[in-house]
């Protein structure tokens, strides 16, 4: 069962890799289009209309949890897509953020095996932690060189290059061509969009294209909306209505195109209120213990405690985060298959911090380095609530 029900992650919300979460979508994807996974399948998944159809995308439209979604539904009155087409739930990964999940999208392997763990990733080999999708330190200097053979560092797995025929990467802005997707994620063509109707234009084409192939689509903008506002804010609200629109338009461009197309999501997010922010480098003592910057994401952080400190660690968790946070042993979560499991990421291991903070609900952390000004997010993921976790399914065979 997803809810964990024993132990110190008691109430909390785990991934579904045996068969409902977006690693088991990709197998059965993956399979149905003449490739490999030895992951379990999703059940109930139409793999013979996506083995039969001519072209097939899987759209990932960031931060729209389940949650948010049946709020929308609830306040929005009519909806063209959002409510006339029936849907699953499934999970995402955990950690329950972008960096974790669009790897998973992109290659096909969940966090264990490609061993990208947050929006800020622990390199410990490389003496740093880094912004690891924006290729920068948390300081924001280059994390490398561009001479540096980051794709030959990143050893990503991909299952997706098993697929015949052409693979092709739709997604928002500079992100087709940035270092990391270049480095890691295989694609035989990409283009790029800045809008919603731009998106759609996009998909369309590759639908109209020629021979068998295989496309990922992205759009961030949701996930960037409820960081900024909240996941129920008006203009949050708005956007949620164009994306519904625009999934409409979609569908309709798409019939007799001979195109199969699966809608879902990331994560989900939370609101936290500024009350139950915490900058950890504000706690008294806290950052002393560590013999590195923390990583992670607002609501899972991976700390990497200096030996010595180990009991000034823990009394600190005891007297001022508890109530904020459930700790646990990184090796425990790796252990438990929390990542996922398959051939692990030879990284993986130092990567995962010594203890691990995921944050219990309406709460969020900031890792903010010294001298640099702290803020923080109205909305925030990574952690283990349903909310996080949960994502819609929709899947359009036409």
């Amino acid at each position: 069962m997803p809810l964990i029900t024993s132990g110190v992650l008691r109430g909390f919300y785990a991934p579904e890799y045996r068969g409902n979460s977006i690693v088991n979508l990709l197998a059965s994807l993956l399979r149905a289009r003449g490739g490999r996974s030895p992951h379990p399948g999703l059940e109930g998944f139409p793999a013979g209309a996506f083995r039969a159809a001519r072209r097939a995308v899987y759209l990932v439209l960031d931060g729209l949890g389940e949650y948010q979604l049946q709020w929308y539904l609830k306040q929005a009155g009519k909806s063209p897509f959002f409510a006339a087409h029936p849907r699953q739930v499934i999970t995402t990964v955990f950690p329950a953020t972008t960096a974790a999940a669009v790897t998973t999208f992109a290659t096909g392997a969940p966090p264990y095996e490609h061993g990208i763990l947050g929006w800020h990733l622990h390199l410990g080999d490389l003496g740093m932690v880094s912004t690891i999708l924006m290729g920068v330190t948390r300081t924001g200097t280059p994390m490398a060189k561009p001479d540096f053979p980051l794709k030959e560092y990143l050893r990503l797995p991909s299952y997706l290059e098993s697929v015949p025929g052409r693979r092709s990467l739709i997604s928002y802005g500079a992100i087709p061509d940035s270092r990391y997707s270049r480095a890691g994620l295989r694609w035989h063509e990409s283009s790029a969009c800045t809008t919603l109707t731009g998106l759609v234009r996009q998909v369309v084409a590759f639908a109209r294209g020629r021979g068998r192939a295989l496309a990922y689509a992205y759009w961030p903008g949701l996930d960037s909306l409820c960081h900024e506002w909240g996941c129920f804010h008006a203009k949050t609200m708005r956007h949620m209505i164009a994306l519904d629109g625009a999934m409409a338009r979609l569908c309709a461009a798409l019939k007799k195109t001979g195109t199969a197309l699966v809608v879902t999501a990331d994560h989900g997010l939370v609101d936290t209120p500024p009350e139950r922010c915490i900058e950890l480098r504000d706690v008294p003592g806290f950052y002393d213990c560590l013999a590195m910057l923390p990583s992670g994401d607002a609501r899972e952080v991976s700390c990497f405690v200096r030996p010595a400190r180990l009991n000034r660690f823990r009394g600190i968790l005891r007297t001022s985060l508890r109530h904020a946070c459930a700790c646990v042993e990184g090796d425990a979560l790796v252990q438990g298959g929390f990542f996922g499991r398959g051939k692990q990421h030879p990284a993986l291991s130092q990567r995962v911090g010594d203890f691990v903070l995921i944050a219990r609900e309406g709460y969020a952390f900031n890792t903010t380095p010294p001298g640099m000004r702290s803020g923080f997010k109205r909305g925030n993921h990574g952690g283990m609530s349903p909310e996080e976790m949960r994502v819609p399914l929709y899947v359009m065979t036409g």
